[in-house]
């Protein structure tokens, strides 16, 4: 069949031929600069990705809080309710726990490798502010301590003789119960978990021949808490005219700290100290002092290793540190007084009993400039490490006690004036504070306070215009409404 059009081939010129290799050519040359501008991109990627350090996996955040059922921000985002356990990047995070009727709890968290758990103690917005009395009207409250349980622990006075009391109050309901009543003694000291007591009295029997020691104050009885009967006693090898002044249990009640005070006639007094086991009573001798030991001033690391104390002489308030191996550290001198100072000194431990915090006038060790030229800010705030001979001032401060918060920030106690409210404050770096809750109790004279940051409770004492001690308890944790 004849095809209505024809189909006529021509060669391609010798030019055209040169045109077609020189656009192959091209074609080549921008593939392989496709190709070079490919593996130049994935080398980059590469190196960056070398460079790039790994990701770091998320660890466990714990929280749990007293009460439960506290809102949780972390970082400025919702996560549900405490108790609840996170997951995040290890550092520095934000944490805001909220709860009805108290305070916004505000953490500064640092979140090891490892993780880390908090059980944050949540307050209220108004404290529970109690004067604690004598359990017998006409005794005299003689000290005042917080158990472990949150009661706390009464010693009274029962005129006319040296009749001692021990009680024990729940505060929240102010029930009171007995625990040794009408024992004749000095000095009482309660253990810490309130199942043990011990008392400072007389011997049984007449003194030993030529010692010319009476038998007033000079064993240490120790009895279960409830029970009137003594278990054991631990007699003292006192001198002529030195009398047993003060003990103190260990947190964990497996020793007390006993002291002993001689006043020679013209002379400083002196103090003795002895480390006595509970269980056998076995004593160890571990220091002798030419001051004398302040009673009830005694603070107990939580490991039980060492204990602070303040020691008296003339105007002279010292605070010292004691290991139980014998050890002795003079840490600071305090603020100067005639009189011996209130019971609970301006210092509180850390938990891993490693560290102590403490306020104290500025140190200035013989042969430093004292800088008489310039004011000199009248208080600073001191870390002293148990393993370190010379405290770590933190900075001035103008709070006159400190103590660690369960997030391991600092909270201090002051008041602007003689007559002016105590003020709970958060102590930020670069001396920042932060207001957290007013007490509605104005002191007319000089006050000491013991913090039990676990509990969320303060107890302070103050001396009145007879010359006796009062006492005051202040329930700051939301808990107790539950």
């Amino acid at each position: 069949m004849e095809l209505p059009f024809t189909v006529v081939f021509e060669a391609p010129s010798q030019e055209e031929l040169r045109d077609v290799l020189r656009m192959r050519r091209t074609w080549v040359a921008g593939l392989i600069l496709a190709l070079a501008i490919g593996v130049v991109w994935l080398l980059a990627n590469v190196s960056r990705a070398e460079a790039r350090p790994p990701a770091i996996p998320p660890v466990s955040l714990a929280l749990t809080s007293r009460p439960p059922g506290a809102a949780i921000w972390l970082d400025g985002r919702e996560h549900g309710r405490t108790p609840s356990e996170l997951s995040v990047e290890p550092g520095p995070h934000a944490l805001l726990l909220k709860t009805p009727g108290g305070l916004d709890g505000q953490y500064s968290l640092q979140v090891p490798g490892e993780g880390v758990a908090l059980d944050a103690v949540l307050w209220r917005r108004q404290p529970s502010l109690m004067r604690l009395r004598p359990a017998l009207p006409g005794a005299t409250l003689v000290d005042v301590r917080l158990l472990d349980d949150g009661q706390v622990a009464l010693s009274i006075a029962v005129p006319p003789g040296p009749q001692l009391q021990a009680w024990r109050l729940e505060p929240r309901t102010g029930v009171l119960q007995a625990l040794l009543t009408d024992v004749a003694g000095s000095r009482l000291a309660f253990a810490a978990d309130g199942r043990f007591l011990a008392y400072l009295g007389g011997d049984t029997g007449p003194p030993a021949a030529g010692t010319g020691v009476d038998n007033a104050d000079r064993v240490v009885w120790l009895t279960p808490a409830g029970d009137t009967t003594p278990s054991a006693g631990w007699r003292a090898p006192l001198e002529p005219g030195e009398r047993l002044l003060d003990a103190s249990w260990s947190p964990h009640a497996e020793r007390l700290l006993v002291v002993s005070s001689q006043a020679p006639m013209g002379s400083p007094p002196l103090s003795r100290l002895w480390f006595v086991a509970a269980d056998d009573q076995r004593a160890r001798f571990a220091l002798s002092l030419p001051s004398e030991v302040v009673p009830g001033s005694e603070v107990w690391s939580f490991d039980g290793q060492h204990v602070a104390f303040l020691a008296h002489a003339g105007e002279l308030s010292a605070l010292c540190l004691l290991g139980i191996d014998g050890t002795f550290r003079y840490l600071a001198d305090l603020d100067p007084a005639w009189g011996p100072p209130l019971p609970y000194p301006p210092v509180a431990w850390s938990t891993d009993g490693q560290r102590l915090l403490f306020v104290a006038p500025h140190q200035h060790p013989i042969g430093a400039p004292s800088g008489w030229l310039q004011p000199d800010p009248r208080h600073a705030l001191f870390v002293a490490d148990v393993f370190e001979p010379t405290p770590l001032a933190l900075g001035d401060t103008n709070v006159d006690f400190a103590t660690w918060r369960e997030d391991g920030q600092l909270l201090g106690l002051s008041r602007a004036g003689p007559d002016a409210p105590l003020s709970l404050r958060l102590l930020g770096g670069g001396g920042d504070q932060q207001q957290l809750l007013e007490l509605p109790l104005r002191l007319p004279a000089s006050y000491a306070a013991a913090w039990d940051p676990a509990r969320a409770r303060l107890l302070v004492a103050t001396s009145n215009a007879s010359g006796g001690v009062e006492y005051w308890l202040a329930r700051l944790g939301l808990e107790d409404d539950v």
